[in-house]
């Protein structure tokens, strides 16, 4: 799904994914004109923005209530656990976790630069200082010293922050587990991105072109990925696919596509805190103009465009509303219009089965939680388990090109089968 939020305010439109169709009638509630989007939470199924008056909302999508989570917010962050932390301009933190406000009871040490959520419930931040700063509600915030450096970029979870300087990258445990380790560049870099599994960190260069990718366990550059120059800001896509660079001159984005560690396109766009982007079902969607255009990004054919959509504020998440079912995955929609045939759905990339609902719910949010569409289908007959799934795809094809992807077992399931 794709949220749109008014530029100047009002109820946000749903739009179902790869074609952009609107969904109407399911998100209720007005917002403020927004300045920034925290985050979803899809297990809580909770917006979190912020606006120009510096206030924290959340919105709760299933029944359109908007709360005040905090006032006077300086910083606001979305944790992997689904935890948010709120730091205000007195460095006073607010964190909500699984519908709970707790204000701590001890202020930051400093105010953070930038702000990461961990796991734990634990606050990492970078303070202008160069220091690594990192908290919990129940114990004082602890500082250390860290490289002095440009961009900062943190793992999916928050276990591991890198650091760019002058000669290389250093990397972090938040929690001093590890001591730090660094890798030494030739070209000094000017932007990074970890991998979602947190493997690999992707480096743009100051002045080479292309990336260096280095492995964070061998600690060293092992490989790269050529560019047609400079990159100033990369964006990875949730599952790995696709990364998005944006050259040092002009307006647009470079495609790559990373298992064949190939640039293979570019398409004209303005750089935003939202877009361009790849939605979790691996459509590239981005401002064209005054609208908002979604793109098919091996082949760069449009699928659909929400006309002046570019004002707004976008959100691209794997959250479905409860009752409305899953539209084709865009490789299905891909193949179905090349074949001239129709879809072969629902079909699920199944990777566990259980009777016991419990665990089978925690997988399906750990799953979630890592950026992939998981459910938890219920027991159809009395000898069925709780099946733990991704989808639905459209097409077999797909389902097995997601289930390849996972690095686990899993299997193809199709109900009625």
């Amino acid at each position: 799904m794709a949220i749109r939020l008014p530029a100047k305010g009002g109820t946000p439109q749903l739009y179902r994914l790869p074609r952009l169709t609107p969904v109407d009638g399911v998100l209720r509630g007005r917002l403020p004109p927004v300045e920034r989007v925290v985050g979803l939470d899809p297990e809580s199924e909770f917006l979190f923005v912020t606006t120009a008056k510096h206030e924290l909302l959340g919105l709760d999508l299933g029944s359109g209530r908007v709360d005040t989570v905090a006032t006077s917010v300086a910083h606001a962050a979305l944790g992997p656990d689904g935890t948010l932390y709120a730091v205000d301009d007195q460095r006073h933190v607010v964190s909500l976790s699984r519908r709970t406000r707790f204000a701590w009871p001890q202020a930051l040490t400093a105010m953070p630069r930038d702000l990461f959520g961990s796991t734990d419930q634990r606050l990492v931040g970078v303070i202008p200082q160069d220091r690594l700063l990192v908290a919990a509600p129940d114990q004082p915030s602890a500082v250390r010293p860290i490289a002095a450096g440009g961009d900062v970029a943190a793992t999916r979870w928050g276990d591991l922050i890198a650091v760019a300087s002058d000669s290389g990258v250093t990397f972090y445990d938040p929690v001093a587990r590890r001591d730090p380790a660094f890798v030494r560049l030739a070209d000094p870099p000017r932007a990074l991105a970890f991998s979602p599994s947190g493997h690999r960190i992707y480096v743009a260069r100051r002045s080479a072109p292309g990336l260096a990718v280095i492995d964070r366990y061998d600690r060293r550059e092992v490989d790269g990925v050529a560019l047609p120059g400079p990159a100033a800001a990369l964006r990875v896509d949730p599952l790995g696919r696709w990364l998005l660079a944006r050259p040092t001159v002009g307006d647009s984005a470079w495609i790559v596509d990373m298992p064949i560690k190939q640039h293979t396109g570019i398409v004209p766009t303005q750089w935003q805190a939202d877009l361009p982007a790849i939605s979790p079902d691996g459509m590239l969607i981005f401002r064209r103009g005054t609208d908002v255009v979604s793109m098919r990004p091996d082949s760069l054919n449009e699928v659909g465009r929400v006309q002046r959509g570019a004002a707004g504020l976008w959100v691209l998440s794997s959250w479905l509303p409860r009752g409305v079912p899953a539209a084709p995955t865009s490789a299905a929609v891909a193949a179905a219009e090349s074949t001239g045939t129709s879809a072969e759905g629902p079909m699920y990339v199944q990777v566990s089965t259980s009777q016991n609902p419990e665990w089978s719910g925690h997988l399906a949010d750990d799953l979630t939680r890592a950026g992939l569409a998981a459910r938890v289908l219920m027991p159809q007959h009395p000898d069925d388990g709780y099946r733990v799934v991704l989808g639905p795809y459209a097409t077999r094809e797909q389902a097995e090109a997601i289930g390849r992807r996972l690095g686990r077992p899993f299997w193809i399931y199709q109900p009625g089968q």
